[in-house]
């Protein structure tokens, strides 16, 4: 049996209102390792055409826009071979072999604790995973549901790769009536933006009984990263799972061991008909426009218990916190630490839009990483956790040996929960529990230690939180990237402002994602003259509610400010990743109310790089980025509900909006 056949079981072993003094980028950049191999294949049909590009915000979703970044480049896409084509690893001469880890079939606990037999290296190789994907009955919680999962599981299994090396990941759709995608959350992409798995967007879907080959390189990349699917509301399903990049060099203080702290909301019902239900005028849990529904359950690890029996509380900081009582189903998750170790935890929220506070009973934590960028240690009891976004803290077992909580408790100070979602997690605490046991204690022995107060602002030992207000991220000028980057100097003509804002149009969406298409394949469409591009009002063709912003000072970084118009916050995300040692944007300034109409606070003395920020409510921020990235990418908020269907209210000058034009 090849080596593809095998794989295919599973798991292949293998400037407006205030004005900003021009910084000049200073960065602390290594040079890139000469020996990383960077792979192309060919395939039959394969074409090549070069195209210009820019920034298109279009409506995504009802109360959070999408932007589109397209910028010069050269493509080279086609189709996919079949994994049972046994010629492909000689294809166009290609030798280069594949690492095999250590340890075959690894169990999915075994995954979230990160033994795997993985060895990190700084020796760049090529990695191959097959997922096979199936809609099948699972029981997450206890409760039997259709769920979608990836090689039998959900969460779906650990990708692992070190720096450098090359990730080919065939998803065989097995699913016999949908399509589907595959998101690389937080991967570069660079030159690779037809992989990144947006639908409708950078790749059409694969079809029932169809398979698609990702192919990308993660050169300069390290951290904790994360897959999920791209179309409609699947990952809610079930389809999602961990990427952790390895780096000998990362920049995070040693550590014993590592784990996995994966953490999201449950719904009992078909997401898809949830989708539906909430695009209708009149969502079947309130009559509040926008309201999210409410979630049946949480989960730590795609574990936790149901049909519990506890009294129900109105408040989800209840710091007595009783635990779930007789509860008749389902099960929570479990790890084990050494006393006197480090541990690192690695936090992925799948949540389709529930925030989430993580903590440990009775231990302090580091703050490490945010998004695959290390970061100085901020020391905390907690870490405040939006959908989409990613942490690594630090923990010393340094309590008495005993049993402890891990909890991932959500946040409903920070939406509108109905009463049937309140009715739904009280009984939970409003949280998802696991046992963290020192090593030598029966973890069926009584839980010791008690949880944090998530309100405290002081506790012993921390001195101040760090979290200063509630439902928002870390201060945005309070994290240090370890590897330092001053901020990026924008072009005069290189400005963006945009607002997003809650409105209701008769239940119509602004934008859908193409059925049989995709917004990258429209590009060559484009009228790319210079007649057009400086125009007051150029014409373009990408579907209707398209904004294209047109760069006129090439070379330069680009700035984007966001205002939001909504009275919640909300997580962007944006899949577009800049230059060739960093992703993500940088975080420069922020404020209450729209930019220009009162105070922003600015920092560019090696800014916060990440790429999902939470915008709070009636506030702004402003980005930068190095558009360098040739693409085309969403830029979306990652409340699922919102990315399904709500609507963009943009206010541009169309003469001042520019992104990096590169021709």
């Amino acid at each position: 049996m090849s080596a593809r056949r095998r794989a295919s079981l599973g798991l292949d072993e293998s400037r407006q209102g205030q004005q900003e003094q021009p910084v000049t980028r200073n960065c602390d950049l290594p040079e890139r390792d000469a020996r990383i191999a960077f792979i192309k294949v060919r395939h039959k049909g394969q074409s090549a055409i070069g195209w210009a590009g820019w920034l298109i915000v279009c409506s995504f979703s009802l109360l959070a826009p999408s932007a589109f970044l397209f910028l010069h480049t050269f493509r080279q896409q086609t189709g996919s071979p079949t994994i049972f084509d046994d010629a492909y690893n000689e294809h166009e001469g290609q030798s280069q072999g594949y690492d095999f880890a250590i340890k075959v079939n690894p169990t999915q606990a075994e995954q979230l604790d990160l033994q795997t037999g993985f060895v990190i290296s700084s020796e760049p190789t090529t990695r191959e995973y097959v997922l096979n994907l199936t809609r099948e009955n699972y029981a997450p919680d206890g409760f039997e549901k259709p769920m979608i999962l990836v090689n039998g599981q959900s969460p779906g299994p650990l990708i692992e790769a070190n720096t450098g090396d090359v990730l080919r990941i065939t998803v065989n759709n097995f699913m016999p009536d949908a399509s589907t995608t595959v998101h690389w959350h937080g991967i570069d992409q660079r030159n690779t933006s037809w992989m990144d798995g947006a639908y409708g967007i950078s790749q059409c879907g694969i079809p029932p009984g169809g398979n698609f080959t990702y192919r990308f390189n993660v050169t300069g990349q390290r951290g904790t990263f994360w897959y999920h699917s791209h179309v409609s509301a699947q990952y809610t399903d079930g389809l999602y799972g961990p990427l952790i990049i390895h780096d000998p060099d990362e920049r995070v203080p040693l550590v014993g061991d590592q784990k996995i702290m994966m953490f999201g909301d449950l719904f009992h019902q078909n997401a898809e008909v949830i989708a539906s239900d909430y695009l209708s005028p009149n969502p079947s849990w309130g009559t509040m426009f926008g309201m999210v529904p409410p979630p049946d359950n949480l989960l730590l690890n795609g574990m936790h218990v149901s049909n519990c029996s506890s009294s129900p509380s109105l408040r989800f900081n209840n710091i007595t916190r009783e635990e779930p009582k007789n509860c008749k189903a389902g099960s929570i998750t479990h790890t084990r630490v050494k006393a006197g170790e480090r541990i690192r935890f690695r936090l992925i929220s799948h949540s389709t839009a529930t925030p989430f506070w993580f903590s440990i009973d009775n231990h302090t934590l580091e703050i490490i990483e945010i998004d695959g960028v290390e970061i100085e240690p901020i020391p905390s009891t907690r870490v405040f956790v939006n959908p989409g976004q990613r942490y690594s803290v630090v923990m010393v077992a340094n309590q008495t040996a005993g049993n402890y909580r891990t909890r991932a408790t959500a946040d409903t100070s920070c939406f509108t929960l109905p009463a049937l979602g309140r009715t739904h997690l009280a009984p939970f605490n409003f949280e998802a529990t696991g046992i963290m046991s020192y090593s030598n204690v029966d973890s069926d022995t009584t839980p010791i230690g008690s949880p944090w107060d998530l309100e405290a602002p002081v506790i012993e030992g921390i001195a101040n939180e760090p979290w200063t207000l509630s439902c928002r991220d870390l201060p945005f000028d309070l994290p240090k990237p370890m590897r330092k980057c001053d901020a990026y100097d924008v072009g005069e003509r290189n400005h963006h402002y945009f607002t997003f804002q809650r409105k209701s149009e008769n239940g119509v969406t602004y934008f859908s994602p193409m059925e049989s298409n995709a917004t990258i394949w429209k590009v060559p469409e484009q009228d790319f003259s210079d007649q057009n591009l400086n125009a007051q009002s150029p014409k373009w063709d990408f579907g209707k509610n398209q904004l294209v912003l047109v760069s006129r000072d090439s070379g330069k970084a680009a700035q984007i400010v966001m205002n939001s118009g909504s009275m919640m916050m909300h997580p962007f995300h944006l899949h577009f990743h800049i230059n060739l040692q960093w992703q993500n944007f940088q975080v420069v300034g922020e404020g209450p109310g729209e930019f220009g109409s009162g105070m922003t606070t600015w920092n560019y003395e090696n800014p916060l790089r990440r790429d999902t920020i939470t915008i709070h409510g009636h506030s702004h921020v402003v980005l930068r980025i190095l558009a360098d990235n040739p693409g085309v990418w969403p830029f979306h908020c990652h409340i699922l509900w919102h990315a399904e269907g709500l609507f963009l209210r943009s206010h541009t000058d169309p003469l001042q909006s520019a992104l990096a034009r590169i021709l």
